[in-house]
């Protein structure tokens, strides 16, 4: 592999990422906020109640799960640092980019959607968008 493809793939998987990584952080917050529900919902059933220890002596079962909380949210706020910074690198690629090329990468990479939809609301037939991506995901690799 010469290192103009070792570039194409780079930027590939570099915009791959991007929105992998966004809908990664969306789902370990939702993760977070089910779990949050789902603990304020059972402790106000069982407040009063006589409680249990759980795995941690020292620490009721509803004070654990508010660690767990705690750590899911911890995690994700780490992941999420990571991802503004490979997010800002990303989008500002992109927008160095001149259209067509900036609008097919944004929808397609940014906004999530496939080539086909992007060739409608841009108003070109599906193989010219198909080329203009491959010259997009080109002029992408040599920033």
């Amino acid at each position: 592999m010469n290192i103009k493809e070792e570039k194409l793939e780079e930027a590939k998987q570099e915009l791959r990422e991007y929105r992998d990584n966004i809908k990664y952080i969306e789902e370990k917050q939702n993760d977070a906020e089910e779990l949050r529900i789902r603990i304020t919902n059972t402790s106000s059933k069982l407040s009063g109640m006589p409680s249990g220890k759980g795995d941690n002596p020292d620490k009721a079962p509803f004070e654990e799960s508010l660690d767990k909380i705690h750590q899911i949210e911890v995690d994700c706020n780490e992941k999420l640092k990571e991802l503004l910074i490979k997010k800002f690198v990303v989008e500002n690629k992109i927008e160095q980019l001149e259209q067509p090329y900036k609008s097919i990468l944004y929808l397609k990479y940014i906004r999530g959607i496939n080539l086909y939809k992007v060739s409608e609301e841009l108003n070109y037939s599906y193989r010219h968008i198909k080329n203009l991506h491959q010259e997009a995901i080109e002029k992408y690799a040599s920033l």
